[in-house]
């Protein structure tokens, strides 16, 4: 049940949750494309700046360049911006949404990529990557890790929301298994958080990992 009683807000989001395919997500979002951010703001979209605000939380303005994994319309892109991050690269599944984040001119470089697949960008690359609301119901597998944490640099951080279908055990089972490998360690995470507090009740958490360095002591906050 909606609180705001208007459900146009909220079913293009239930048709992405129930996409079975990456493409028929990037389908769904290219033909929401239009109208995404009115219905979002309408249900109250969190991620952005929950996200956003851990992100800075543990990292400096001038690191760079940030990755923004799920870019979509240029929401995350918005936010990083205007907290001074000047070196902000983009990928997301639907041509459409990332045609509505060129229009913003903040992202120096966006593509169509796939969480779940190979990234087409270098090894130990960014200073730290940012994932909101991409790993959840229909959206990115959990091996979407395995490459995001490829292209984070030694002693980068990956700051990322965690939608309820992997919250908990899911989400448990993968970042011990990192961990358990040497690839990244905890840093942070947020309490528990409502997603849409305007629509469905989406009960979701903002993680922060730090790619493994030898280099690094740990826990220092990144500036560069």
């Amino acid at each position: 049940m909606t609180k705001s009683g208007d459900d146009s807000n909220v079913s293009q989001l239930h048709k992405a949750y129930n996409s079975e395919t990456v493409e028929e997500l990037s389908e769904s979002y290219d033909r929401w494309a239009g109208e995404y951010e009115t219905h979002m703001k309408n249900v109250g979209y969190t991620h952005p700046a929950m996200v956003t605000s851990m992100l800075s939380r543990h990292v400096s303005a001038g690191a760079q360049p940030i990755l923004d994994a799920g870019a979509g319309t240029g929401i995350m892109g918005e936010l990083l911006a205007a907290m001074g991050h000047g070196e902000i690269i983009g990928f997301d599944a639907s041509n459409d949404m990332m045609a509505v984040a060129r229009s913003k001119n903040i992202y120096a470089d966006l593509e169509q990529m796939f969480l779940g697949r190979p990234l087409n960008y270098p090894d130990d690359h960014f200073a730290a990557v940012t994932a909101s609301g991409v790993f959840t119901e229909g959206h990115a597998p959990l091996s979407g890790f395995d490459e995001l944490l490829r292209v984070t640099r030694p002693g980068g951080l990956l700051v990322f929301s965690i939608g309820p279908v992997y919250l908990g055990g899911a989400f448990e089972e993968k970042y011990k298994a990192l961990e358990a490998a040497g690839l990244w360690r905890f840093v942070d995470a947020s309490k528990a958080y409502n997603s849409t507090p305007l629509a469905d009740a989406l009960t979701c958490q903002v993680f922060v990992f730090q790619k493994n360095s030898d280099s690094r002591d740990g826990g220092e906050r990144l500036t560069e």
